[in-house]
């Protein structure tokens, strides 16, 4: 399109290639900017009421993303931005003018809704992108929910903090609590970005990131530098209040503490901390957590894990540790615990786990908050590498008796080669998201949904055109961008092998009509591949969700056989089904309050998602499946929600190789996790709630239907024994049943028990709101059983915290000595041999 210069936008008019002006039809050729800049003595200030765009900066590599068209469309608002590049917004990236309030307009403006007019509004979309540029900023900038925030992978932007002046106690911050609330999801991530906030004064309490976003969250390719000034206070990441973390591949440089966390689970993985003149990570609170391929260099401590909260009796406030290949360079000590120092409650708190990891000469490897070294093996003059320590209490066979331990261990035999890479097969296989492959892509490289004539506005049938730019992207080979929108879907849509997917900020696939109402004949919405196919898939940032009355959707359907490790498997990142609490669906607080009768008109799914027998050779990092417990809408949260999906994971025969990081599942009704006849399975930091509106209805209502080919729980013969409140307690979800499957190896779970019937408390107590969370059923075999090895295992709220084959081995109450029922164990093994 031409200008009344007879011109390409941006030969008179500055322009972002890909991004629209705020106006249909741009104006006139003018000699005049569009920004009005004010000078001040020392720096210049943007400041714009309309968006001014610029041209790439001169010496950067263009990415992709900032190249194309950009056609997201909120159904609130059609001219509504949902991409933002910042220099559209008024930044320079100049290294000295002051770009605060551009940035903060390109991340708030619409995103927050004030005044009479905001009553149950949803909070829109954004994505928003930093080309390369040097950013200086004068305060906190803020996160709202449903947002991903990019840089330009190819040359990471820099944000500086501009100093003494710095008004904020952080240079980015979530705000998932501000006039927002609470629901199923927060959707923010960080990506590919370079926080340098070494100008503000070190005695100042700063950090380079605030973080307190929980589900469908993550920080990726961030790098703080922080003051390491004389007294400094600066932390690089503190990441406080939330249930779920997911880090990769950052770094935190300088400052007293690198990251600070207290959370309830997840994983740090691909993480480096150097130079933090105090603690490189600092553990405050967690139920359990994940540390892979970790890096510390010149720090004091590598891992405080030692806090305690007040008594009596005094209680350790980190219950599970684990810490899973790297290394740790010039520290005083690797990490340092509270158990067997100034704390020994509960009696499984403090559980630790160490694998395969390198620890300098003269650095001790465990050692209690009073000083006194518990493992710090020798020669203590030379490099020692870690293959496997543990802290804690053990159920191992061939008795399960509860046993406690503080000594080196033996991993039973297995396959788990096949989960590895490297050298001698030392590291557990895992592949960034996106690949670099993609950092390549040039815009007429994709397909887009929205330029096929896609609508995607929540309204009309959207199949067959979907269905027809996935067969095109598959004869061409040619990766698909889906622009966001909400496109209905009304019977499956098939993804052939070969086939690469990239979504902006979480468009929605919304399923709909009759073909999903069969609970006795589902379907999948998305299908990975036909039965007997094989090839690479790769999906990144969607989000599955369904329409009230699909009771027969299931989510993601995986079939593909793909690749082995040497050509590089497939898999899906960022990708959630959240079913309830997204706009079109009539899963809403007007429809489904908790206790709204029929329990059909809240019936939304079958399963999140289903790994069938023909898949194997898939990565899944990072996703949440969820029924929503709460509606996230403005100005403040819905009341509680019963919103029901049958099942949540399951891997179904499968042969493997599967590897599932930091994967949260919630709120189904049988079961959270089911893996069942299958093998070589890896996990870290398992997460899981079960509804809350459990045992009103119980389990298995309202899908009534017993489905035996998927083995479905049968609760009616599980809980036989019992009735009244102990049949109701029974009838509950599983929050994990592992059946028939070998070599399954976990780091971490945190599988919690939700609440009664919505009420804050459950009757007796916390070890009463279930009977059981975790079933381990038909792993014999001759001469040695089928293997199962969960190292950190984590459950509350559930009387017994795992049975097998019926029989009680975790009694929650005699293990955790805590009101909290929270078990900590740090190893349970089915198989194999156990230690001696």
């Amino acid at each position: 399109m031409t200008n009344s210069c007879g011109g390409l936008w941006g030969t008179c008019l500055q322009h972002c290639p890909g991004q629209p002006f705020p106006n249909p039809t741009p104006p006139p050729c003018t000699t005049s900017s569009r920004a009005t800049i004010t000078t001040t003595s020392k720096k210049t200030t943007s400041t714009t009421s309309k968006p001014n765009c610029s041209a790439v900066a001169r010496g950067e590599i263009p990415y992709y993303l900032d190249q194309f068209k950009h056609q997201g469309l909120w159904h609130l608002n059609s001219s509504y931005p949902v991409y933002r590049n910042v220099k559209c917004w008024g930044a320079k990236g100049d290294g000295f003018t002051d770009d605060t309030e551009a940035i903060i307009r390109a991340l708030t403006e619409g995103k927050t809704c004030k005044g009479s007019n905001c009553q149950n509004s949803y909070i829109p979309p954004s994505l928003i992108y930093f080309p390369k540029g040097d950013y200086i900023i004068g305060k906190t900038l803020p996160i709202y929910r449903n947002t991903q925030i990019l840089g330009n992978p190819r040359q990471k932007p820099i944000i500086r903090a501009n100093g003494k002046n710095f008004a904020g106690s952080a240079m980015f911050e979530t705000k998932v609590k501000e006039n927002i609330g609470a629901g199923a999801g927060d959707f923010i991530t960080l990506k590919s970005i370079i926080l340098i906030g070494g100008a503000v004064p070190p005695e100042r309490d700063f950090a380079g990131i605030r973080w307190n976003a929980g589900y469908a969250s993550g920080l990726y390719r961030v790098e703080t530098v922080m003051s390491s000034g004389k007294g400094t206070k600066h932390r690089g990441i503190v990441v406080s209040n939330t249930p779920h973390i997911w880090m990769s591949d950052v770094s935190a440089d300088r400052g007293e503490i690198g990251i600070d966390l207290s959370v309830q689970s997840g994983t740090l993985r691909n993480v480096a901390v150097l130079d933090s003149k105090s603690i490189g990570i600092r553990i405050t609170s967690s139920y359990s957590l994940t540390l892979k391929n970790l890096f510390l260099y010149n720090t004091p401590i590598g891992i405080d894990a030692s806090k305690t909260n007040p008594g009596p009796p005094v209680s350790q406030a980190v219950n599970s540790l684990v810490v899973v290949e790297g290394e740790i360079m010039s520290a005083k000590v690797f990490i340092r615990t509270a158990r067997g120092g100034s704390s020994t409650y509960p009696n499984g708190a403090g559980s630790i786990v160490i694998e395969r990891f390198t620890v300098a000469a003269g650095v001790p490897v465990v050692q209690r908050d009073n000083g006194v070294n518990i493992y710090n093996p020798s020669p203590v003059n030379t490099f020692r590498y870690i293959t496997l320590w543990a802290q804690g209490r053990r159920y191992t066979p061939p008795t399960y008796e509860v046993a406690t331990m503080q000594n080196p261990i033996t991993n039973p035999k297995s396959s788990q080669p096949r989960l590895r890479v490297g050298q001698e097969k030392g590291v557990y296989y895992d592949k960034h998201q996106p690949s670099p492959a993609y950092e390549k892509f040039k815009p007429n490289d994709f397909i887009s949904l929205r330029s096929q004539g896609i609508k995607g506005g929540g309204i009309s049938d959207d199949t067959a055109k979907i269905q027809r730019a996935f067969n095109l992207a598959a004869s061409t080979n040619r990766p698909i961008f889906v622009d966001y929108g909400i496109y209905i879907v009304t019977r499956t849509l098939l993804i052939h092998p070969g086939t690469r997917i990239v979504g902006e900020v979480w468009p929605k696939f919304l399923a709909a009509g009759s073909y999903f109402s069969n609970v006795k004949n589902p379907h999948p919405v998305l299908q990975i591949g036909k039965p007997g196919q094989t090839g690479r898939v790769e999906i990144q940032d969607i989000l599955v969700t369904a329409k009230s009355g699909s009771a027969g959707a299931i989510s993601f359907q995986w079939n593909l056989k793909g690749p082995d490790l040497s050509n590089d498997v497939g898999g899906m990142w960022s990708c959630h089904s959240v079913i309830g609490a997204q706009p079109f669906s009539g899963l809403e607080a007007a429809q489904c309050s908790h206790g709204a009768r029929p329990l059909s008109k809240c019936t939304g799914g079958f399963m999140h998602l289903h790994i069938t027998r023909h898949a194997s050779n898939i990565y899944l990092e990072n996703n949440y499946y969820a029924a929503a417990a709460y509606q996230s809408i403005q100005p403040s949260p819905s009341g509680p929600l019963d919103v029901y999906v049958g099942r949540g994971v399951l891997i179904d025969g499968s042969p493997g190789s599967i590897w599932l990081y930091s994967i949260a599942s919630q709120n189904s009704v049988l079961y959270q996790y089911q893996i069942q006849n299958s093998a070589d399975i890896f996990a870290s930091s398992l997460e899981s709630t079960n509804p809350s509106f459990q045992p009103n209805p119980m389990a298995p209502t309202p899908f009534g239907v017993i489905n035996t080919t998927l083995s479905d729980p049968n609760f009616a013969t599980i809980c036989k024994a019992h009735t009244g409140a102990a049949y109701a307690k029974c009838a509950k979800a599983f929050g994990l049943r592992i059946i028939n499957s070998d070599n399954v190896v976990i780091y971490s779970t945190s599988l919690l028990s939700g609440q009664n019937n919505f009420a804050p408390n459950c009757p007796g107590g916390h070890f009463n709101c279930q009977l059981v969370m975790v079933s381990v059923e038909k792993q014999a075999r001759s001469p040695v059983n089928k293997l199962v090895s969960i190292h950190g295992f984590t459950v509350r709220g559930a009387r017994y915290a795992l049975l097998m084959d019926g029989k009680i081995i975790i009694d929650s109450q005699k293990n955790a000595g805590t009101s909290l029922a929270l078990p900590v164990v740090a190893w349970f093994l089915v198989g194999g041999v156990a230690p001696s």
